[in-house]
């Protein structure tokens, strides 16, 4: 049975593992992979924080999605980040992926999602993503993270996806939901704007807001490379996925020591989560090497004590 196409749980922010000459290291991908997949509802490829997805090119992206495909066989959605530095740049990039799907003759679902004020205004987006579904037909996911838009050399007037441009966005069937980083009034905004649609999801795009205030469609996890057990278990219960939310007082526990592991994780890797996961995962034999070509403080003394605790809840040997 093929999974719906917009998944409701936890879906990982998978990290793209790289060989030390920069060629995606295929093997590393399918080991990451395969202990990962009983855990997740969803994997997030080539994306812009932990995918590295800024510095991969086209063509690197095509093998990542290609390798990927062989590994996962539909078992769960697999979302692609597609976003170029301009429109025609990105429209390429999502025809050269469906071309990967086609050759590979691909019928498990795959969302394309889409950070469009990473090169698009506001004014004109409806418009903008008519056109586009039409020309490239599948399922979409809207990816609002002002940080990312605040990073460019070239800011936009706005890093925010307008409220009332979601609303109209909302109306066309193949956008199917929305990753979100930003301030929780805007979340609730935002899920106003879609309630017209009851099967738009909204999922949290920051791992620590979704551990306080959880939302009603699952979280994009970069934490779930190191702990996807742990993950799972509080995801499941924050969404009563399987009737987790039916818990006897010894599950509560386990669930409240699960959270505060998480939490003590991500303290961990916050300021460099791609360089300090990296290097765990290279560390427990999954990925060739930690090449990330992205800066940040890959010390050894935090590298020790993700390892330690991780040991601590069985997450490393």
């Amino acid at each position: 049975m093929v999974p719906s196409r917009s998944p409701r749980g936890l879906i990982i922010d998978l990290v793209t593992p790289l060989r030390a000459n920069g060629e995606i290291d295929g093997p590393g991908l399918g080991r990451l992979l395969d202990r990962v997949l009983p855990h997740v509802q969803a994997v997030f490829i080539a994306s812009p924080a932990l995918g590295q997805g800024k510095n991969l090119s086209t063509a690197q992206r095509e093998e990542l999605l290609e390798k990927t495909l062989v590994v996962v066989r539909g078992r769960v959605p697999i979302l692609v980040w597609i976003s170029r530095d301009s429109q025609e740049k990105t429209r390429q990039a999502l025809l050269k992926l469906e071309k990967t799907r086609e050759k590979r003759k691909y019928s498990g679902p795959i969302l394309w999602v889409d950070t469009p004020l990473y090169y698009h205004s506001n004014r004109g987006l409806p418009d903008y993503y008519r056109n586009l579904s039409s020309s490239v037909q599948g399922s979409y996911l809207l990816h609002n993270d002002p940080n990312l838009v605040k990073e460019l050399a070239r800011p936009l007037k706005r890093s925010n996806i307008r409220t009332s441009i979601l609303k109209e966005i909302a109306k066309i069937t193949s956008i199917e939901g929305l990753i979100f980083l930003g301030s929780l009034e805007r979340a609730r905004n935002y899920q106003k704007a879609t309630r017209s649609r009851v099967d738009f999801r909204i999922y949290d795009g920051d791992e620590s807001h979704f551990l306080q205030y959880p939302s009603l469609s699952g979280v994009v996890s970069a934490g779930a490379n190191l702990a996807p057990r742990a993950w799972q278990r509080i995801t499941d219960s924050s969404l009563n996925i399987s009737g987790a939310g039916d818990a006897y007082p010894d599950q509560v526990r386990q669930i409240v020591e699960t959270g505060e592991y998480l939490r003590k994780l991500m303290s961990l890797y916050r300021g460099a989560p791609v360089s300090l996961i990296k290097q765990v995962l290279s560390d427990l034999g999954l990925i060739e090497v930690p090449r990330n070509n992205l800066p940040g403080n890959n010390s050894e003394k935090r590298v020790r004590a993700l390892k330690d605790l991780m040991a601590a809840y069985g997450d490393y040997p």
